[in-house]
């Protein structure tokens, strides 16, 4: 059976590696300061949602990505005679439960002789599942209409 060390140590390493990533996807204000020309040509009031990281119907696709960021997913069609595009959003949602394992080893006792051991145990798992968080509409390369999704229930 894994030590409490050896779970904690691998609970910290795996929490580590999620905040590393959550960092690393940008914020607003990051995308902001390396876009800085493609901020300051929006409208005032375009700049104060982007700069919260809200949208609103009528912005532009550089703005969207301002506050957004990079989609997940881009798809473009055509309905009632007009071109659109949408952008679908992806967030990562853990799920925790028990996993039943089965573990073996080798190891050694005090004489120098090597044992092996095995056995089953019952183990924290944590598995991250994607789900759209948002969705936005463009017809004639502006928003027409926008969602954002709570993670699903499990």
């Amino acid at each position: 059976m894994p030590s409490l060390k050896h779970i904690f140590t691998s609970f910290a390493t795996a929490m580590g590696a999620l905040l590393l990533a959550n960092c690393t996807m940008g914020t607003p204000q990051s995308r902001i300061d390396g876009n800085h020309s493609l901020y300051e040509s929006l409208p005032a009031k375009h700049q104060e949602l982007v700069s919260q990281g809200k949208i609103a119907k009528g912005m532009s696709k550089s703005a969207v990505f301002l506050a957004l960021g990079n989609p997940s997913r881009k798809s473009e069609g055509f309905r009632d005679d007009t071109h659109f595009e949408r952008w679908n959003y992806t967030r990562l949602q853990p799920r925790y439960y028990n996993s039943f394992q089965t573990i073996y080893g080798h190891g050694s006792s005090r004489r120098g002789h090597g044992r092996h051991y095995h056995g089953f145990a019952f183990a924290p798992t944590i598995e991250y599942a994607p789900y759209r968080s948002a969705s936005v509409l463009f017809l004639r390369k502006v928003v027409d209409s926008w969602e954002r999704l709570g993670p699903p229930r499990y």
